[in-house]
């Protein structure tokens, strides 16, 4: 059984983990090419729905935080385990934020886009 889905719809990756899932670093590469497939080649923003992740090694976290492949990601969930995942974010080299819902992960990105593009002009 996948232990995720990875989608891309108006230039934004989407990656959707199983409940439950617990994400060692060989899932966390796998789900890092299926997105690059996807971005073919474009660092796009990134919705991560962490959906109730059971875990994470050090070592994923280590090669998550590090990756440089999107422009900014949202995680989104409403539980305490995942909210405490999502603080390990705070070290990686990507804009990262943590949202209770998905909408609210993708008005950030339209928010941080438009301002790119007032600031580009």
């Amino acid at each position: 059984m996948d232990q995720f889905t990875a989608a891309r719809s108006n230039d934004v990756l989407f990656l959707r983990w199983k409940a439950g899932v617990h994400i060692a670093h060989a899932l966390a590469v796998e789900a890092a090419t299926s997105l690059r497939v996807l971005s073919d080649e474009q660092i796009l923003p990134l919705v991560v729905v962490m959906g109730g992740i059971n875990g994470l090694t050090t070592k994923a976290r280590m090669g998550m935080n590090a990756y440089r492949g999107f422009s900014m990601v949202g995680l989104v969930d409403d539980g305490p385990v995942d909210e405490v995942l999502a603080g390990f974010a705070h070290n990686s080299r990507t804009p990262t934020r943590y949202f209770t819902s998905e909408s609210n992960a993708l008005a950030w990105i339209d928010y941080c886009a438009s301002s790119e593009e007032e600031t580009a002009a």
